[in-house]
């Protein structure tokens, strides 16, 4: 019966160590997208304005697209993070029924 009580304070921990992971990863965002001139020759030069407006356009939209992709990403982990803090919570009610019910 002791060994219960360890194993329901382990699964607590772990719910709350992934709950406080979770929570840490809903923060990070994928960085924006940059078209850089890598070329040292071509600093000089004056680039192609069809190219120069394709490549402008490319990296707008894959912004936006990296915007929606993070928005996505935030709400999964702090719902996972939600999800872990609720089966801790649960893991600390059933060890406290062991030891006050028992």
């Amino acid at each position: 019966m002791a060994t219960l009580y360890i194993l329901w304070l382990f699964f607590a921990a772990f719910f709350f160590y992934f709950a406080y992971l979770n929570w840490r990863l809903s923060g990070e965002d994928i960085r924006e997208f940059k078209i850089r001139n890598r070329d040292p020759d071509a600093q000089d030069a004056e680039p192609k304005a069809n190219l120069s407006q394709a490549n402008l356009e490319f990296s707008q939209d894959f912004n936006r697209y990296l915007e929606t992709v993070n928005q996505h990403n935030r709400s999964r982990h702090r719902a996972a993070a939600i999800g872990y803090t609720v089966s801790g919570i649960v893991a600390l009610i059933s060890m406290g029924m062991l030891l006050f019910l028992s």
